[in-house]
């Protein structure tokens, strides 16, 4: 599976979920996005739920990152070893599991989540909010390690752009590759990313949420 993270180095991964209730929720709508990231130069496709990982993985022919959200508080990124070996079983080659500090629904450690996935024969990628947790992850056994979950796990609100600061950090200390999500809102910001350390950059919502998209030019037209 190390070629999966050799084909995603310098490159970019669109991240394709739509919420229930979203016009595009539904894991046709998100094969088809998939198709379309990939068209466009898309090096890798991360997709949430059982269903949108069995479908994107029949549409493109590029490294799956898979998750399972269950539940909106806490950890709900893939919360146990059940939900990890389920997505990898459903064709993610990567699997990306909430590691943060915070307990754990099934009550036990990420190291034994990920021990679960490799004998699967798939890669976890650790979702982290701080460089402990990222360090934590790498002792814990995780192939790579994502930024994703910085600004989401304390009483504050996220800030508007990317943490570029905690990808650098973590691109310092850790062997693994790091990589950059969360609030990646334009071309630059992701080249911003690569030049602090990234592996490699996912982005979601400035891609492939139209709803969102065409709010930032209903707001910027106001009069």
């Amino acid at each position: 599976m190390t070629g999966a993270l050799d084909r995603l180095r310098g490159r970019l991964v669109v991240s394709c979920q739509a919420p229930p209730g979203d016009p595009l929720h539904g894991p046709g709508h998100m094969a088809a996005m998939a198709r379309a990231a990939v068209a466009g130069g898309a090096a890798g496709v991360r997709a949430n739920g059982l269903a949108d990982v069995r479908a994107v993985r029949s549409a493109v022919d590029v490294p799956l990152i898979g998750l399972w959200k269950d539940g909106t508080s806490g950890v709900y990124i893939t919360p146990t070893a059940g939900h990890a070996v389920a997505v990898a079983e459903a064709g993610a080659g990567i699997v990306a599991v909430d590691a943060t500090a915070r307990p754990r629904p099934d009550g036990r450690r990420f190291a034994d989540t990920v021990e679960a996935v490799h004998a699967e024969g798939a890669l976890v990628m650790a979702d982290v909010a701080t460089l402990g947790e990222g360090l934590d992850a790498e002792s814990a056994g995780a192939d790579l390690v994502s930024t994703t979950l910085s600004g989401y796990t304390g009483p504050d609100e996220p800030p508007p752009g990317p943490d570029l600061a905690l990808v650098a950090a973590l691109a310092e200390r850790l062997t693994v590759p790091v990589v950059a999500e969360g609030r990646v809102r334009t071309p630059d910001e992701a080249a911003l990313a690569l030049d602090s350390g990234a592996w490699s950059v996912v982005v979601g919502t400035a891609i492939t949420a139209p709803g969102w998209i065409t709010a930032r030019y209903v707001r910027a037209m106001a009069r």
